[in-house]
């Protein structure tokens, strides 16, 4: 049986497929066009590799997981649908906020499309608002009252759903803001029905149509959608915004269960693919989450692992502005059309045609099996946009990247008042290895580990990382604690159930928020619900529990050999050095190997800076060090 992860990224969707003994990775472009059709191709690809027909590959597989950027690229980019929302009267600009005018509007919703309706208001007059809204294209609508007002949400709902149901073309879907979150927060709770009805549509139809067609094709099993907080649950039980940043979530998930086997304190995750360089910082085994982070300066209830993203990664591209420093990024070529090198009509210089241009790649070079590196079209768009040489081009255009990664690291360490010699650099993402040393050294860190699946980091964190769920509730005056717990005990378990794990193998920790504070209680759920009912519940506000099962650690991925050795003249900042190719044979015939180095792994070339060295440790994964 096959276990499934797959992370689809703004430039590759990447995957990563065990059977308990093997494992292997495939990547391919993400098709923006038709979003599934990268699950589908990824999938087909690893059935090759299996030995297997696509349909007899399916029908093993046990456990698919998709994490997504959809979601987040619809928040950040400004593409989701058209949003209608009724709140109480007077609340119409403000949406319970503090200022005058919401921060969300004008941004996921028109300041047009925003109805007060009271609460005992005429049915008519309710209809007519909704009618209005959809005359002027509005997709969904949102109902959001302030606390305490379920009931009437709910009524609202059934008026507008018994004259137009949902099997008539005039209906439309229509969400309230209670069945969302729990929290007492007005303004949140608002706006995070709002969110989640903007991303929606885009959302449910990728996910959807992408297990219709996987079950097509002989999936016996229902997709899982991974969430923000990297648990994951079926499509039909995940609200669209839990799934913003879930890649990510992943791949922090990993990082902090790899510094527990390594015992590294402090662990930075360093995630930079073909579009984004993603941050976070993992102390004793663990990275905070912020339950209301802010998206585009919307504050919304969703647990999310604190991650710092820049628009820095391969296919960044860059720009001269003359006399002034060279910038790179936030806009991206995708890998449609991709740089320059790519061949694929990309005329724009990025950071993966300045690495071809300097040596660190070589043409010829393949990006998953579709993908071949050329060298002109990189040099030509170097020199067009940026003047000079090609290569001077070049080294500007690396020098800008490292100097904007290690900026964004510093302000990460420095908020978190972390002392950069006291971290361990964890490198990954299709660019993360070949960047990894320019970064750190140019940040002040020493030490780096890179990995063996290093491209696919983040989907193998999909597949094989932590389970954690969080189930939670406000407390009323009415509610005994001791029942509201046991029902987010029976929830969990459902909850793992739905995932084919055993709820019986997870570890519970209930956290309860009070007038005075926290307060932490663990065990299973039955002594968590005895401690509760024993316990002084004066006070008590919030109950949030937390389930973690730990997933076997997936075995290593089958690498390719390259074990010849050869040279390349290489572009380093010390300048031009005569470089050795190396594979991973080499690393493991040696103790250590010494930069100024490039190691071929796996499709992914990690570039050791000189004076720095590297070794494969016990996990067979790659541990560098500065001398």
């Amino acid at each position: 049986m096959f276990t499934v992860g797959i992370d689809m990224g703004g430039t590759f969707t990447d995957g990563y497929v065990t059977d308990g003994v093997r494992a292997m990775v495939c990547k391919v472009p993400t098709t923006h066009f038709d979003l599934s059709q990268s699950v589908v191709g990824c999938l087909r690809r690893a059935a090759e590799d299996f030995g297997l027909e696509l349909e007899k590959f399916l029908a093993d597989v046990d456990l698919l997981r998709i994490a997504t950027t959809i979601g987040t690229n619809a928040v950040v980019e400004g593409t989701g649908d058209a949003v209608g929302v009724i709140v109480e009267p007077g609340a119409e600009h403000s949406l319970y906020g503090a200022t005058a005018t919401s921060p969300a509007v004008g941004v996921f919703v028109d300041a047009d499309h925003v109805r007060g309706v009271p609460l005992d208001g005429d049915a008519e007059d309710l209809l007519r608002h909704c009618r209005e809204l959809v005359a002027v294209g509005v997709r969904r609508v949102v109902v959001s009252f302030r606390a305490g007002h379920d009931r009437a949400e709910q009524d609202l709902r059934h008026i507008v759903t018994n004259r137009y149901p949902e099997h008539y073309l005039r209906s439309i879907p229509l969400s309230i803001g209670s069945e969302l979150t729990s929290t007492p927060d007005d303004e949140v709770r608002a706006n995070t029905a709002i969110l989640n009805a903007y991303v929606s549509r885009p959302m449910a139809k990728l996910l959807y149509r992408t297990e219709g067609l996987l079950q097509q094709e002989g999936l016996r099993v229902p997709v899982m959608a991974v969430r923000s907080d990297a648990s994951a649950g079926r499509v039909a039980r995940t609200t669209a915004i839990a799934t913003y940043s879930s890649g990510p979530a992943c791949g922090l998930s990993l990082v902090a269960r790899l510094a527990r086997e390594y015992g590294d304190r402090l662990a930075l995750g360093f995630d930079m693919g073909g579009t984004t360089l993603d941050l976070g910082l993992v102390v004793d085994g663990e990275y905070p989450v912020e339950a209301t982070p802010e998206l585009r300066g919307v504050r919304v209830a969703l647990p999310v692992p604190r991650i710092a993203s820049i628009g820095l990664g391969g296919s960044s591209i860059a720009a001269d502005h003359g006399g002034s420093p060279v910038t790179v990024g936030p806009d991206s070529a995708g890998a449609v059309p991709g740089p320059a090198c790519f061949g694929r009509g990309g005329t724009a210089p990025t950071v993966t045609d300045a690495d071809l241009v300097l040596g660190f790649l070589d043409a010829g070079d393949r990006f998953g099996d579709e993908i071949e590196l050329v060298e002109e079209p990189a040099r030509v768009a170097l020199e067009s946009v940026m003047g000079g040489s090609a290569e001077q081009a070049a080294s500007r255009v690396r020098a800008a990247a490292h100097a904007k990664g290690a900026a964004a690291v510093s302000a990460v360490l420095a908020d978190a008042g972390v002392a950069p010699a006291d971290v361990v650099l964890y490198a990954f993402g299709g660019a993360g290895a070949l960047h990894a040393s320019g970064v750190a050294e140019a940040a002040g860190i020493f030490r780096v580990r890179s990995f063996l699946f290093g491209s696919i980091f983040s989907a193998c964190g999909v597949a094989s990382g932590d389970v954690r769920q969080v189930v939670d509730a406000v407390l009323t005056s009415g509610d005994d604690a001791a029942d509201v717990v046991a029902r987010l005990v029976r929830r969990a378990a459902l909850d793992l159930e739905a995932e084919l794990l055993d709820p019986a193998t997870a570890a519970l920790s209930l956290v309860v928020t009070t007038t005075g504070g926290d307060r932490v209680f663990s065990g299973s759920g039955e002594r968590i619900v005895e401690a509760v009912a024993a316990a002084d519940r004066t006070g008590w506000r919030r109950l949030a529990l937390t389930s973690i099962v730990t997933v076997p650690a997936a075995p290593p991925i089958d690498v390719e050999p390259f074990d010849r050795v050869a040279t390349r003249t290489v572009r380093w900042s010390e300048g031009p050095i005569e470089t050795p190719l190396l594979g991973v044979g080499a690393l493991r015939d040696a103790a250590t190997v010494t930069g100024p180095a490039l190691l071929h792994v796996a499709g992914v070339v990690h570039a050791v800076a000189p004076g720095w060295t590297v070794r494969l440790d016990g996990q067979a994964n790659l541990e560098w060090s500065r001398t």
